[in-house]
């Protein structure tokens, strides 16, 4: 690596359709979102990871989720010169946003400068087998490429052809562990009704997969708000996400829904041309919103 380095950066994401499902070899619709992670690089005494936004400051050999993955990924990337790594980011981190990913992929493009696209999904995987202990790896491949689309574990990222979409962002202000939340689903997979909202998951992201493709708005809100009411069956909403969900729907949302792992974090929210309505809906009720794009390049 050079005296200083800096890398493209790591993208955050947001699930569509398919969270919880997806760990068990289902589909899920997921795209980049435009906020995620800038790394450079200097050289220093010792490693040293700072991000100012998330108050990080510590080495890789500190008792610390991020000091771990901090480690794994210099273990990883064989990198044996002591630099201090800067990390700048908009994104919130626990939310459910693809924050631990977006991080790890940006650690991974400063350390290995050389590696494409591939090499840096596998790279920035060590690390985020650190921050959930079975990832379903979307938020890996969707943080390096960009983009919207399908993701299963057999068949990784398969890019749809369809326009970025506009969608409204609602944090709860509650984080929450993905792992935590996976391991509650898990532990629940001998009951039958959890089984069957898994089953449905998964079918709501194929049917969603469809209506992307052929750009029906109408069916894929329908689809997210079924989602929802799934993913509450599950166990996995929270008071705040619904009172959310609720506020988007009566501000003009076709469909909106927890994202991620669930248990806080946050939603979104599809309502074309209502973005700003829905924005003004949340933070009425005191919570934060932000609009961006689903389906960002890098």
């Amino acid at each position: 690596m050079a005296s200083s380095a800096s890398a493209p950066r790591g993208l955050g994401k947001a699930i569509l359709l398919g969270e919880h499902s997806v760990v068990y070899g289902h589909e899920a619709i997921a795209g980049a979102i435009e906020m995620g992670v800038e790394c450079r690089a200097e050289p220093a005494e010792g490693n040293r990871l700072v991000i100012p936004a998330w108050d990080i400051d510590l080495r890789e050999d500190e008792d610390h989720k991020v000091a771990k993955a901090f480690a794994a990924l210099l273990s990883a990337s064989g990198c044996n010169e002591p630099q201090i790594f800067h990390c700048e980011t908009d994104l919130p981190a626990a939310a459910g946003l693809g924050s631990s990913a977006a991080l790890c992929v940006a650690l991974a493009r400063c350390l290995a400068p050389t590696l494409d696209t591939d090499g840096v999904q596998e790279l920035a995987s060590v690390g985020e087998m650190q921050f959930h202990d079975t990832p379903s790896g979307i938020d890996v491949a969707l943080s390096a490429t960009g983009g919207i689309g399908s993701y299963s574990k057999a068949d990784g990222l398969k890019l749809v052809d369809c326009p970025p979409l506009p969608i409204v962002i609602g944090l709860s202000g509650v984080e929450r562990s993905t792992a935590a939340m996976v391991a509650g689903v898990a532990s629940r997979m001998s009951e039958s009704s959890t089984k069957a909202c898994i089953s449905t998951l998964g079918n709501l992201a194929i049917l969603g997969h469809a209506a992307l493709c052929e750009g029906d708005m109408a069916s894929l809100g329908e689809l997210m708000n079924e989602s929802h009411r799934c993913l509450g069956k599950l166990g996995v909403s929270t008071r705040e996400l619904d009172a959310m969900v609720r506020a988007s729907h009566l501000a003009g949302a076709l469909g909106a829904k927890l994202t991620g792992a669930g248990g806080g974090g946050a939603m979104i929210a599809l309502a074309p041309g209502n973005e700003e309505k829905v924005a003004a809906r949340l933070s009425q009720l005191g919570y934060t919103s932000i609009i961006t794009t689903l389906g960002a390049q890098q």
